[in-house]
């Protein structure tokens, strides 16, 4: 087996960010601020909550789809609910999503501390430690370059060296130092600058992958680590956007964008540090564009009347089916704009009696589209959007062979 040339000195990482003021960069980051902010304010608070139930889930499915897992949606929500396969190997998707889904609350927990440096290398390893943790055992196993079978220590920086593709990572006793130089280089607290701190968001992706610090799962730490960076920084659209189903959409382009930034700098003419700089601002390019384009995504998805043009669809066919009655649609929209119902107003919103009113609520309820929160019958009725109810009123959230299961 050949030998390998390793870095060992952080300044290899160089640049950490690019190089001379790029015009076009920092209008990206100041686009992606401006649009994630409106979206953040699309919705009632109340319906943005249990839209964000339904866009939780998609990250861990599209983070997993990245690294090759496979896992339906409808799988997920039900292993939220502690339903898992008899399938074994189904099962442990199952384990493997919720592992993701259990990290982002608690990550979104962390992030309200103040003074958090989300870039020191105790967060990221946490992410990985509670990460594994919640994973099932057999996923806690990786190769080692001469194709040894080694255990997986969550939160434990790697001990061997590594090859991904053409590059190969740093030097496994070096690693402190490279993250060290990470955490001051990218820490959002040290930056006044508010579009520079969104170019550190892309930026950070790409050199908290090429570090590869852990044996194995670093693209979803990475991916985590980028979701809590945003949230910190304000622009996750209040958790109604992910970048995760950007990079899987383009996921050529996502790991061609990761492998040329890996690249050594070319000439006299591409920065002045050991990675080629033209190769670092086409990826935080492809980035920042990836991200724009998540956001105007789920901003276009929820204007008001196209979100209710898409309930009156799914009430017709749901009527075609005899599974609803007309008036649910007058509920539903009433719930869908204010967040929730009272109760003693679904005979007025349907225009129906009582009882029958009574029965158009007990349709939603058990189509999961009304849930309570408690068990007394005074208290309001919630809008939910189960993962089913998805290619409907959200269409396009998931791919089309996916969606045509769910809505089967």
């Amino acid at each position: 087996m050949k030998s390998l040339v390793l870095y060992t000195d952080p300044s290899a990482m160089t640049p950490l960010m690019p190089e001379v003021e790029n015009k076009a960069l920092n209008e990206l980051a100041i686009t992606l601020m401006k649009k994630s902010a409106s979206l953040s304010n699309a919705l009632n608070p109340t319906t943005k909550e249990a839209l964000v139930k339904l866009i939780e889930p998609m990250n861990s499915y599209y983070s997993n789809l990245i690294e090759g897992h496979n896992t339906n949606p409808f799988d997920i929500e039900k292993a939220l609910k502690k339903d898992y396969s008899k399938e074994p190997d189904k099962k442990l998707l199952q384990l493997e999503s919720i592992a993701h889904v259990r990290v982002q609350e608690l990550m979104k927990a962390e992030l309200k501390k103040e003074h958090l440096n989300i870039c020191n290398p105790e967060f990221i390893k946490w992410l990985h430690k509670e990460f594994y943790k919640k994973m099932p055992k057999k996923f806690h196993y990786a190769k080692t370059r001469a194709g040894k079978r080694i255990e997986i220590t969550p939160g434990e920086l790697r001990k061997g060296e590594v090859e991904v593709g053409q590059h190969i990572a740093p030097a496994a006793a070096s690693l402190d130092k490279f993250l060290t130089m990470f955490s001051s280089a990218y820490n959002p607290l040290k930056m006044n600058d508010s579009a520079k701190r969104i170019l550190a968001v892309a930026a950070s992706h790409h050199r908290l992958a090429w570090i590869h610090p852990f044996q194995d799962g670093n693209g979803r730490v990475v991916r985590l680590f980028s979701e809590a960076f945003f949230i910190k920084e304000g622009i996750d659209g209040g958790g109604l956007w992910s970048i995760s189903r950007g990079f899987a959409f383009h996921n050529k382009n996502y790991f061609a964008a990761l492998h040329n930034a890996d690249q050594m700098r070319m000439n006299d003419y591409d920065g002045h540090g050991n990675l080629t700089n033209r190769g670092l601002i086409a990826f935080c390019e492809f980035f920042l564009k990836t991200a724009i384009d998540q956001v105007e995504f789920m901003t276009s998805l929820l204007e008001i009347d196209g979100a209710l043009e898409r309930i009156n669809s799914y009430v017709n066919i749901m009527v075609v089916r005899k599974e609803l009655k007309p008036e649910a649609r007058y509920i539903l929209e009433e719930a869908f704009l204010k967040g929730k119902i009272i109760r003693g107003e679904a005979a007025r919103l349907s225009g129906k009696s009582e009882n029958t009113a009574r029965k158009i609520v007990k349709e939603l309820v058990n189509k999961g589209l009304l849930i309570s929160k408690s068990d007394d019958v005074k208290t309001p009725l919630y809008i939910n959007f189960p993962v089913k109810i998805a290619p409907y009123l959200f269409p396009k959230l998931y791919p089309k062979d996916i969606e045509i299961t769910l809505a089967d």
